[in-house]
Formats: C-alpha cells, structure tokens, sequence
C-alpha cells in the first residue's frame, strides 16, 4: 500500500510539473503569436493574456484582444477571447467568443451579436501543426452595419476538412437557417420575396497555395481553385442550385465553368422587376426566352444556365453577363 501510495504521489507531481510546463508553452506560443503578427507589420495588441485550467485543460483568456491589417483594411476586437484545451490532447482548441466583437471587412464596419459562437479547431499532431478540421458554430446571429443596416440568422454551422487525397486541398461545408435580410432590401423586392430566406447551403472543395499551419503568417495561403460541389438557396418560391469547378488566373479572378439551376424562375423574373432591373415592357420578352430554354418535372419548371468565367468575365453562350467573381 506504500508503494501504491508512493506512485500516486510521484505520478502527480509528474503531471503537476507536465501541466505548469505546458501552462508556460501555452502563453509563450500565444505571446508569440502576436509578436509574429506584429512582425509581419499587422496590429496586434491585447490587455492581458493568462492560463488557467489545472490539472486537466490549458485555458487561454486574451483580455482586449485586436488585431488589424492595414493592407487590406481588415479589423477584429473583443471583450475577450478564450481558447480551451485538454492538456492530454493540445492540438484539439476550442475558441468560446463573446456575445458581442466587432469587425471591419472594407468597406465598412460592423458589429456582431450571437446568443452562442463557438470554434472548433483540430490540427494534425505534428510539427508545423496542420489544420485538419474547423467547426464553427453560432446561434441567434445579429450583424449590424455602421451605416445602419441588420442582418439576423438562426442559426450558422461552417465546417473544414482536409481533403488528404490531394495537397492543400480541404472540404467546406456552410449552412445557414432562417436568414432575415436587412429591411432596406427587402422594401426594394416590394413584397415578391419573403421577408426569411428559409436555407443557404454551400457544399465545395478548395484548394490552397500553401498548407494551412502555423506558418500560414508568412506564407498566406490563398485560393488557387473551387470545386463548388453544390449551393443551394431556398427564398420562398424561388429556388437555386449552382455546381462548378473554377480555378484563380493570375489576376485572382476565377475561370472555369459553373452550371446555375433556376426553380420556379418566374419568382426570379418577379425579382428582376421589383427592383428595377427589368423594365415591365420588356418582361415579356424574357418571358417566351426563358420558356424556350426551361423543363418541367413533377409541375416544376426549371432553367440550367451554363455560365464560363474567362479572362476576367462572365459569359453565357457567346453574351458577356459582367464581371467574373474573384477568388482571391
């Protein structure tokens, strides 16, 4: 019984000591964080940084955290930020934010509100620490514009994965429920749309120009190419479904080819005029086209829209539709 005691004992200090080292390792990678950061000629400042959590979790509090990018006018801060983790399985972090932050994505600022928002991040237990899996979960989403406008969501799941059969390449997967655009949009569909977009859904494969790890600092990993596998958005009556695979030319804009699936496409037409971009005289028109190319199923008429992105434009057919999105 001595020995059995004498273990215990020894076992605990071991651990003890195990869980003050780690403590240290964990403000030092954190400090250090933002002194690379800073380095690389970004904001980034907080009040006060400490580790709590013995013996079995490294819990990680930033008081006043911020960060900033004057090159892209990118700006992030907080009451806090916490980042948790077991102390038998460091690579796993969990970051809790607060029910209120502030974000500036140019042009304008805004400020976020979420009843939960919680990240999950899980890196490969090596070295350079490679991401292997991101959840990102928020619940009762509120954002609010400086310039006075507000967008509301139920709820938000957004999810990675590495895709290991090809490099630096991960899976992507984003849901949205109940979405309730600002009121100034919604006045301008003049009621055609409801005032709740019942579903966005993303389903894509992304490929990067580097690994994400923990020198994604200095390499900045960038889009290099798009497999979107689906997206779907449900709006009412009107439904679309968009599949296609792009990948970034050298100015950043995408080329390839995307298929874009109107249900119900007279609901998109009824958009088109509420707004103003469809003159009512020439609705018409557009009508008996959309007929020619639309099929039905089960009472459902529906349009495929075979768009190509090339040399920084959208076209459908031999027409140029405008500017081809950007991927990075």
């Amino acid at each position: 019984m001595r020995w059995l005691t004498g273990l215990i004992v020894v076992l605990g200090c071991l651990w003890g000591g195990y869980w003050f080292v780690g403590k240290r390792g964990f403000e030092t990678a954190a400090r250090g964080g933002f002194e690379t950061l800073r380095a690389s000629g970004k904001l980034a400042t907080y009040s006060g940084l400490e580790v709590h959590g013995f013996p079995n979790r490294f819990d990680l509090t930033v008081t006043e955290p911020r960060f900033a990018d004057p090159a892209t006018g990118f700006a992030w801060q907080a009451p806090f930020l916490q980042i948790l983790s077991l102390s038998y399985k460091p690579w796993h972090l969990i970051a809790a934010f607060p029910t209120e932050q502030r974000l500036a994505l140019p042009p304008e600022s805004m400020v976020i509100r979420a009843a939960k928002l919680q990240a999950s991040v899980i890196s490969k237990p090596q070295s350079l620490l490679p991401l292997d899996r991101l959840t990102l979960v928020g619940e009762a989403l509120e954002i609010m514009g400086d310039s006075g406008w507000t967008v509301k969501a139920q709820a938000v799941q957004f999810a990675t994965r590495l895709d290991e059969s090809r490099t630096d390449w991960h899976e992507l997967g984003l849901n949205l429920s109940n979405l309730i655009p600002d009121a100034r949009l919604m006045a301008l569909f003049d009621g055609v749309l409801p005032a709740q977009v019942e579903m966005i859904r993303v389903d894509a494969h992304l490929g990067f120009t580097a690994p994400i790890d923990r020198m994604a600092v200095a390499t900045q990993p960038q889009i290099a190419a798009l497999e979107l596998d689906d997206l779907r958005v449900d709006w009412g009556t009107m439904h679309v479904t968009a599949k296609g695979r792009m990948i970034a030319d050298a100015a950043g804009f995408a080329e390839g080819d995307l298929v874009l699936r109107l249900e119900n496409w007279r609901a998109v037409l009824d958009v088109a005029e509420a707004i103003g971009l469809l003159p009512p005289d020439q609705r018409k028109p557009w009508e008996q086209a959309a007929q020619f190319l639309a099929t039905q199923s089960d009472g459902v008429e529906t349009i495929e829209l075979p768009l190509q992105f090339k040399n920084g434009l959208t076209r459908l057919g031999p027409f140029s539709v405008g500017t081809a999105p950007r991927l990075r």
